[in-house]
């Protein structure tokens, strides 16, 4: 780790350290509901935290693309908003896309290559790359939203991707500063989210703040590593990279919209409930989750860089994998009593 890494790491640490008894004071807090089942108020501080220590260090990087900063505090203050007064989601989709649009326009990040998904050649979006980019990209940081519901879900499985991308895109110096930043930020921020060192539950949790300050920052990287002349992972690749958060938020939305609810309404159907409901414990269960992360973004990355499958084979590979997970979601509670068994043995 080098000293900007060193300096992120314990930035990060003094910010909670000092934020979070004002949050506690002021009500940023996160309250016990029927949805929730922590107990006591816990200060949505780690979001927050991790933005200043950004902002902080983020002129001393190698290369820097400020439209980012500006993007990412139009996402951060949306999220710190929602944390106070709970935004209507219609809100928060304008203020997630008028930041897309600053990082499209201003930043010139956006997708213009799908890749060859259907073996055909390269779908090349033209005119459509804005319109495209911006459902990436609200999608993206919905889907990281929404794996915020155990302690330390979205914080780990951030830093698993985050680490990939750091080792993909060394010769990328955007990427890799901005990974570098981070990576031990989320370090720190896990020291105090984590149920670890004794602590039975949480010290702060993210917040709406941070878990759509990540979405927005990896699908930013991730952008950056697949499109262009010099790329380094094809389009498809990245849908195996950021693929559980990607599968358990398009299942979830679906069967939402198929029982005649908003695809934003919130509920506790996830993978990381019904796996507590199977018996799992909390550790297990993160166990999984971060297992299930890492192998998915293992198998595209292996799959492309090792064993050069083709795009279009990689496309259907995925397309497979989300029919057996929205088949087996769409019977969360038959998956619920199997998982039982499976854990009983």
């Amino acid at each position: 780790m080098d000293i900007l890494g060193i300096n992120s790491f314990f930035i990060t640490l003094l910010i909670v350290l000092f934020i979070s008894p004002i949050a506690q004071k002021k009500g940023l807090t996160d309250k016990p509901c029927s949805r929730k089942k922590h107990s006591g108020e816990i200060p949505l501080t780690g979001g927050i935290s991790i933005y200043l220590c950004v902002l902080i260090l983020f002129y001393w990087l190698p290369i820097n693309n400020y439209w980012y900063i500006v993007s990412a505090t139009l996402i951060v203050a949306c999220g710190v908003i929602d944390d106070f007064k709970h935004l209507n989601y219609k809100i928060r989709l304008i203020i997630e896309v008028v930041a897309t649009l600053i990082m499209i326009f201003w930043g010139g990040v956006e997708i213009t290559n799908l890749g060859n998904l259907f073996g055909f050649g390269d779908i090349q979006l033209g005119y459509f790359s804005p319109l495209v980019t911006i459902f990436a990209v609200v999608g993206g940081i919905n889907a990281f939203n929404m794996t915020d519901g155990i302690d330390g879900s979205t914080g780990g499985i951030s830093l698993i991707t985050m680490s990939l991308l750091l080792m993909l895109a060394n010769a990328m110096p955007q990427v890799t500063g901005i990974c570098s930043l981070f990576i031990p930020a989320l370090t720190a921020f896990l020291f105090f989210n984590m149920r670890a060192f004794g602590r039975k539950k949480a010290a702060i949790f993210l917040g709406d703040a941070g878990s759509m300050l990540l979405g927005f920052t990896i699908c930013y990287l991730i952008i950056l590593i697949s499109q262009g002349e010099n790329r380094i992972i094809s389009p498809v690749t990245v849908l195996w990279i950021i693929g559980f958060p990607l599968l358990d938020a398009i299942a979830i939305m679906l069967r939402r919209m198929r029982k005649g609810n908003s695809p934003f309404a919130p509920d506790r159907e996830h993978f990381h409930h019904i796996l507590p409901l199977a018996g799992y414990t909390h550790h297990q269960t993160l166990n999984i989750i971060f297992f299930a992360s890492l192998s998915l973004a293992a198998f595209g990355i292996i799959g492309e860089k090792l064993f050069e499958l083709p795009e279009w084979l990689m496309f259907y590979l995925f397309l497979g994998l989300f029919f057996l997970y929205y088949l087996g979601m769409s019977h969360a509670w038959k998956m619920m009593k199997m998982l039982k068994k499976i854990h009983a043995n």
